[in-house]
């Protein structure tokens, strides 16, 4: 028994050594000391304006394969394409947008804890219609997509972000 648990663990640690090296699994977290912005997997830092833009830019693919998939009545494809929208919203909402660090005291920390809140909202809301998808209700999931629109939409016309 104890054997076979060993063969495991150590085909499972060869296999990811494997994936890490030839880049199918890759490990990436803020840097230490407030450099939230750099990825440990780029070469060259980026901005936090342009690592939201990369978030949101996934989620935007995410959404619009979501829209594709259901079109098709391509349920797999929908539910796996509204992961990528939810990592997108998850990427973004650990990021601060540079306008808010150009603030001070209470009205920086009033914008952080707004952005979060509505990127919270907007995850909240594509959660709602991965259950949907679930249920089989597809009317009321594209409902609820249309709300997570009005929400990019608002948020993007408070914060003055062109689409």
């Amino acid at each position: 028994m104890k054997s076979t648990m060993t063969i495991t663990v150590w085909i499972w640690i060869l296999g990811m050594s494997a994936m890490l090296f030839l880049g199918r699994v890759s490990f990436s977290a803020p840097v230490a000391h407030g450099d939230q912005y750099r990825n440990l997997n780029c070469s060259a830092e980026i901005g936090p304006d342009e690592a939201i833009e990369q978030a949101m830019e996934e989620m935007h693919r995410g959404g619009k394969a979501v829209r594709r998939a259901l079109r098709k009545k391509q349920l797999g494809a929908a539910l796996l394409a509204i992961s990528v929208a939810q990592k997108g919203v998850v990427e973004a909402k650990k990021l601060v947008p540079s306008a808010a660090l150009k603030l001070e005291g209470e009205a920086q920390a009033r914008m952080k804890a707004d952005y979060r809140k509505r990127l919270i909202e907007v995850l909240e809301k594509w959660l709602q219609v991965e259950k949907l998808l679930i249920d089989g209700k597809l009317e009321e999931a594209a409902t609820t997509m249309k709300e997570i629109s009005e929400l990019k939409k608002s948020g993007h016309e408070k914060y003055e972000v062109e689409d």
